[in-house]
């Protein structure tokens, strides 16, 4: 049979349909919160220019990555959940995977970038805005998503070489991955395990090491200031980079290590528990957006300034009559 024109099936919940119903209701409140915040902060970094600096345009390409993530994955899951029906095509389910892994590498890139900015900021703080630019970090930005397409394509043309079992078209989980898909085929696969195992090394625990020694030389140099204004303020920048980066992390190992580890992947217990480390790696993206406008006091204060200035606009009604008509808003 061709791979292209079969269909596979996500081994999704467990669960009474009113759990599902539930776990349905949830996802699409916290998808729709998380979209509008991403979408919020790209709108707010856009048109204030005092936001036009290299740490916002790292957490804008974070935020875009963020909403394919979650756009690349939920919905489907949403459908599934709503109507039972757990089929998708496989082609469907490759393009499905395309997105969700770019954009995750993107994420890993950006995390990493930002931890040197944060690393850079403190440590080098005179040579600070001479190594990084606004230019340099929007190159920069576009280099993760290019190195993500090229690394995921590979992946994609090797996998798409494979052939599928006849018998098995269930993917463990919510989504379709790598793994999922991996454990799909038959026949010789170890240039597929090769690849996929390099790649987890080069572009997952490679940026991960990056991330560890920036914030290790930052806490060093955090005990070593006599400074206390300069050890707060670097302790809380570092402490807003450190939630969203253990939440995304935690949520990314997860994902990747529970298939690979847990063997009874036929059980209840065990698809829901591989459905509910899927769900939370595709709901980080909610945990990041919070953080940042809650920690960030820059941005904070811009989206205060903001709302408060639309809400005046619309409650400003000067009492003046044109043509007969009552008062309306002044967008002076």
């Amino acid at each position: 049979m061709d791979n292209r024109s079969s269909v596979l099936h996500l081994a999704t919940f467990e669960a009474p349909y009113p759990v599902l119903v539930l776990i349905f209701s949830l996802c699409l409140a916290m998808y729709l919160t998380m979209t509008a915040a991403n979408l919020l902060v790209l709108l707010m970094v856009a048109v204030s220019t005092d936001l036009h600096k290299p740490m916002h345009i790292f957490l804008c390409n974070l935020a875009i990555g963020d909403i394919i993530i979650s756009t690349g994955g939920l919905p489907k899951q949403l459908q599934v959940l709503l109507t039972g029906n757990r089929e998708i095509l496989y082609v469907s389910c490759v393009a499905q995977m395309f997105t969700i892994h770019i954009s995750a590498l993107n994420e890993i890139f950006t995390l990493a970038m930002m931890s040197v900015d944060r690393y850079l900021a403190i440590c080098y703080p005179l040579q600070y805005h001479t190594k990084v630019t606004a230019k340099r970090s929007i190159l920069l930005s576009l280099l993760s998503w290019l190195i993500g397409i090229v690394s995921v394509s590979i992946q994609i043309i090797l996998l798409l070489s494979l052939q599928l079992s006849e018998k098995n078209r269930q993917i463990q989980g919510i989504v379709c991955d790598n793994m999922g898909i991996f454990k799909l085929a038959v026949g010789d696969t170890s240039q597929m395990d090769a690849y996929l195992t390099s790649k987890v090394v080069v572009f997952v625990v490679s940026p991960f090491c990056v991330i560890v020694y920036t914030y290790v030389r930052i806490l060093v140099e955090c005990k070593n200031s006599s400074s206390s204004e300069f050890r707060g303020k670097a302790l809380h920048t570092f402490g807003t980079h450190f939630m969203a980066l253990a939440v995304f992390f935690t949520a990314l190992f997860l994902d990747i290590l529970l298939l690979r580890f847990v063997k009874d992947v036929d059980s209840e217990g065990a698809r829901n528990l591989r459905s509910a480390a899927q769900l939370v790696f595709l709901l980080s993206p909610l945990a990041n957006v919070l953080i940042y406008c809650l920690r960030t006091t820059e941005l904070r204060l811009t989206i205060s300034k903001h709302f408060k200035k639309i809400s005046r606009k619309v409650h400003f009604c000067p009492k003046i009559k044109v043509h007969g008509l009552g008062c309306g808003l002044n967008y002076a």
